[in-house]
């Protein structure tokens, strides 16, 4: 990655150690990577490699040691120590910030070895912010620092366009991480301390002129986190009431640390009759129109609003597939309604992919929705 315009291109690799028997996604060294990448620190190659085979992971060392100027080694846990000795070997020196568990540094001056466990949870990506990134500004002399843009319903093409812009006015000088999972995009921008501060200010104006309304946090925090967070704020109490999006919503929102503070309810009313029973919603409205609907969303949000126990209400109903029912409405289809004790408003939208794929950008646009209503109070 470029450290700036004056700078030579720091090189980074990574050796993940894991057991041919397990699948790849188990191994879980995706937040320790993220970490670096968080950093400023990108893996120009990240190589898998047997856990049982040392020949082939010493030769794999040797080479990135000839090659990279930083090399990270993932290992399990329970490899720690033992993979640790056997670095010390290869690399006829014992590690330095050598942590109880066995996580470690070695350098030589120009090569850095980070030695670090897989599935420690956070804690390995802690040990990255606290002890990796720290030693690398001081190898470097540089400091790398991080915007984070988080949006919900932007189209896919507005962003990328965005994102050129960005670059052709940054140049190499900024790093883009971008990542976009159920219509929510999460757009982050590294840098290192030699950028100047007007270069980031226009980078982060142009992206959030771009983006518009949709943005909800110019932080990495989770949207479920900033809903709750400005509930909190305004001292208002929300009520959720979901169909096929089965409890999901509720979940997401209580989920968060202190929650209970303003989470008084949440109703996964999936049957019709449920609708009626404890939301209200009117037998007449589910012979006409049917329970995936501009109206029975609506009367699912102002029953909630109705029993005057929260301030802010969210309904959600539709087709999640994979196919559609006796309505013959098409998959996807969904309805959100968002109630405040004034008005209701209800979305309507029309999502595409799988059944896991709907339903978890319904609740992104839901928790989103009464994000943006409460944002506007």
């Amino acid at each position: 990655m470029y450290a700036g315009e004056d700078t030579v291109i720091m090189k980074n690799a990574c050796i993940v150690l894991r057991n041919c028997k397990d699948s790849v996604c188990a191994i879980g060294f995706g937040r320790v990577t993220d970490a670096f990448l968080a950093g400023g620190y990108c893996f120009s190659e990240i190589r898998l490699l047997p856990s049982d085979d040392e020949a082939a992971f010493a030769d794999a060392v040797s080479g990135f040691r000839a090659e990279t100027e930083n090399l990270a080694v993932i290992v399990g846990k329970d490899s720690l120590a033992e993979i640790g000795n056997l670095l010390a070997g290869l690399m006829k020196s014992p590690f330095s910030q050598r942590t109880l568990s066995g996580a470690g540094i070695f350098s030589d001056g120009e090569f850095s070895l980070f030695l670090l466990a897989a599935e420690a949870g956070e804690s390995g990506a802690e040990y990255v912010r606290g002890v990796c990134l720290p030693f690398l500004e001081r190898k470097y002399g540089l400091r790398y620092d991080r915007m984070v843009l988080r949006a919900v319903g932007v189209d896919a093409e507005t962003v990328k366009n965005l994102l050129a812009a960005a670059r052709r006015m940054s140049g190499e000088r900024l790093t883009y991480n971008y990542r976009r999972k159920y219509a929510e995009d999460v757009l982050e921008i590294v840098y290192d301390s030699s950028v100047p501060k007007m270069l980031t200010d226009d980078v982060l104006r142009l992206l959030t002129e771009g983006l518009g309304d949709c943005v909800y946090a110019l932080d990495d925090t989770p949207l479920e986190k900033r809903l709750v967070q400005l509930l909190k704020l305004r001292g208002k109490k929300i009520s959720v009431a979901e169909s096929f999006t089965g409890g999901g919503l509720a979940r997401r929102i209580v989920s968060v640390p202190g929650a209970s503070e303003v989470y008084f309810e949440g109703l996964n009313t999936y049957d019709e009759l449920a609708k009626r029973k404890r939301l209200g919603v009117s037998e007449y409205t589910l012979r006409t129109v049917g329970a995936v609907s501009d109206e029975t969303a609506y009367e699912m949000a102002s029953g909630l609003i109705a029993t005057g126990d929260c301030d802010i209400s969210v309904a959600t109903t539709g087709l999640a597939g994979p196919k559609s029912d006796r309505t013959e409405l098409p998959v996807g289809l969904c309805y959100i309604a968002v109630g405040l004790r004034e008005k209701v408003y209800v979305y309507r939208y029309r999502f595409d992919g799988s059944r896991e794929d709907i339903t978890e950008t319904a609740i992104n646009y839901a928790l989103f929705l009464a994000y943006r209503q409460l944002r506007n109070l």
